[in-house]
C-alpha cells in the first residue's frame, strides 16, 4: 500500500497533468505547461516550458510561447493594446443589470482556499481564488463574469474583463500599466524624496531607512515560499517576501511592504516596486510597455518595407 507522502505526489502530479491537457489557463506560475492557455498569466515561458508573469518571461525567458515556432509578447500586446476593445465587447453581450446585482447576492464559500480576502478590499487574494471585486485581487482584476480574481490578461479574452460586481466591465489592470503606473510611482518617489526641502536629514533619512530594512530584514523560515527569498531567480510568488524585485515571478517587491505584487496593484497599495532600493520603480510596468511599443514599431516597419 502506497505512503500517504506518495499517494499525495500522485493526486498533485494528477492534477497538474489536467490543468496541461485542459489548456484552461488555471496553471500557476512555476507550473509546467504546453502553451500560453495552459496559464492563468496567459504566458508560457519559451525557453522554459514552465508559466510565468509575462514582465519576467520577456527578460528572463525569450518570451512567451512555449511550443510555438517563435517566441511571443501576446501577454503584453493584450495589456497595451486589446484590453479596451475586450471590456467593450463583453459590456454590450453581459446583461449589466444581473451581473451589478451578483455581488451583493453572492455567498462567501467559507472552504474555500482564501475565503478569509474576500470582500475585504485589501488587494490580497490569489489568482482563481473568489473575489466581489477588482479592490480584492492581488492582480487588481476580478473577473467580470467569473468572480474570480484573475490575470489582467487572460480576464480580458477568457473572462469579459475585470469588474465583478459592477454594472460594465473594465480594464483598469491593464491601463494602469499602461497610463497610470509611471505617474504613481514618480508621485511615490517625489513624497519620499522631496522632505530634504523642509528638512535637512528627511529625505535622506527615508531612503536610508528602506534600504536598510532590506539588508537587515530577517527571512520568515516558516512562511511559504521562504525558500525562494532573497535567491533572486523570479520565482517566489504574490504576497510572499522578498528582498529585492528580482525574487519576484510578477518582477515587483512592494516598495513599502517587503512583498511580492502585481505591477498594478503595488503602483497605488504598495508605493511602486523595488523594495530595497533607494526608489521606488516601475520597470515591471515598463518591461510590459516597452516590449509592446517595440513589437509597433517592428511591424511599422516591416509595412513600409513592404509599401517600398
Amino acid at each position: 500500500m502506497p505512503s500517504k507522502p506518495w499517494t499525495l505526489i500522485f493526486v498533485l502530479l494528477n492534477l497538474a497533468l489536467c490543468n496541461l491537457a485542459q489548456g484552461a489557463g488555471t496553471q500557476f506560475i512555476t507550473g509546467a505547461c504546453t502553451s500560453d492557455a495552459d496559464c492563468a498569466s496567459g504566458c508560457c515561458g519559451f525557453n522554459s516550458g514552465k508559466c510565468a508573469g509575462p514582465v519576467v518571461a520577456q527578460e528572463r525567458d525569450g518570451g512567451c510561447g512555449f511550443g510555438d515556432a517563435q517566441p511571443n509578447d501576446n501577454a503584453a500586446q493584450a495589456l497595451t493594446g486589446g484590453g479596451s476593445g475586450a471590456g467593450q465587447t463583453a459590456a454590450s453581450t453581459a446583461a449589466a443589470a444581473v451581473q451589478s446585482g451578483s455581488s451583493s447576492s453572492s455567498g462567501i464559500d467559507s472552504n474555500a482556499p482564501g475565503a478569509a480576502n474576500v470582500g475585504t478590499s485589501s488587494g490580497t487574494q490569489f489568482i482563481t481564488g473568489q473575489c466581489l471585486s477588482d479592490a480584492d485581487c492581488a492582480s487588481g482584476c476580478c473577473g467580470f463574469n467569473s468572480g474570480k480574481c484573475a490575470g489582467a490578461i487572460i480576464a480580458q479574452t477568457r473572462d469579459g474583463g475585470c469588474g465583478f460586481g459592477d454594472a460594465q466591465p473594465n480594464d483598469n489592470a491593464a491601463q494602469a500599466l499602461t497610463g497610470g503606473a509611471a505617474t504613481a510611482t514618480s508621485t511615490a518617489a517625489a513624497d519620499a524624496g522631496t522632505g530634504s526641502g523642509s528638512g535637512s536629514d528627511s529625505g535622506s533619512g527615508a531612503f536610508a531607512t528602506v534600504t536598510a530594512a532590506a539588508s537587515t530584514a530577517s527571512i520568515n523560515s516558516a512562511a511559504p515560499g521562504a525558500a525562494n527569498v532573497g535567491t533572486g531567480s523570479g520565482t517566489q510568488f504574490i504576497t510572499g517576501q522578498c528582498l529585492s524585485d528580482a525574487d519576484c515571478a510578477s518582477g515587483c517587491c512592494g516598495f513599502n511592504s517587503g512583498k511580492c505584487a502585481g505591477a498594478i496593484i503595488a503602483q497605488t497599495r504598495d508605493g511602486g516596486c523595488g523594495f530595497g532600493d533607494a526608489q521606488p520603480n516601475d520597470n515591471a510596468a515598463q518591461a510590459l510597455t516597452g516590449s509592446a511599443q517595440r513589437r509597433s514599431l517592428k511591424r511599422a516597419v516591416n509595412v513600409q518595407e513592404f509599401m517600398a
